[in-house]
């Protein structure tokens, strides 16, 4: 149980650091408004993805049981995402190119918290990708305390990662690392994706 949590883990992680849609919300709200507006968003995006964890596990409360049909085809179908993210990451060559430019102490806290709640809100992909991770761990029949503590965790790993995240990319020597090293990340995270995707898919 605790080996596949850790499986879990590493997947979320591995996403969080391929650069997404909400890593250049952060990127442009940095640049754009300064420090304390890209913190506020990155407060937002953490709790939109909570959101987004606590909408999946009621839905899939609603399903019937893990031999049911209907549960098998969201388990297929989110097999079927993963196995498809992932092969797109392995096979990903894309350069990143970072604006370049100097803070501006502008914007507010509560602004960036309403624009990373917003941004996230609206990214299907966000759903889909946590009801496949918790399809994994419902699959494994994990009990309701270890999908609370797998829910806090991914929760204070997607804060603590974008309000460093926002810190590190005022160091030009950080960008310089991350662009050169993002087709690394892109096929690290691909990997688990395709792991898990095929796990889902044989439970299927």
């Amino acid at each position: 149980m605790f080996a596949l949590f850790l499986l879990v883990a590493g997947t979320h992680f591995a996403a969080l650091l391929s650069p997404g849609p909400d890593f250049f919300l952060l990127i442009r709200t940095s640049l754009a408004k300064g420090r304390r507006q890209a913190d506020g968003c990155a407060w937002g995006i953490a709790l939109a993805n909570l959101l987004s964890m606590l909408l999946v596990l009621f839905v899939l409360g609603l399903l019937p049981g893990e031999g049911g049909w209907l549960w098998r085809g969201v388990q297929g179908l989110g097999g079927l995402y993963f196995v498809w993210i992932g092969a797109h990451a392995l096979a990903s060559r894309r350069d990143l190119a970072l604006p370049q430019g100097d803070q501006v102490l502008l914007g507010s806290r509560w602004r960036g918290l309403r624009q990373g709640v917003l941004a996230s809100s609206l990214n299907p992909k966000l759903p889909l990708f946590y009801a496949g991770l918790f399809g994994v761990l419902r699959e494994a029949t994990m009990p309701g305390w270890g999908l609370g503590l797998a829910m806090a965790w991914m929760t204070l790993v997607v804060l603590f990662w974008d309000l460093a995240l926002v810190r590190l990319l005022d160091q030009p020597r950080w960008r310089t690392w991350l662009q050169r090293r993002v087709r690394w990340l892109d096929r690290g995270c691909g990997a688990l994706l395709l792991a898990l995707g095929v796990w889902l898919l044989l439970g299927a």
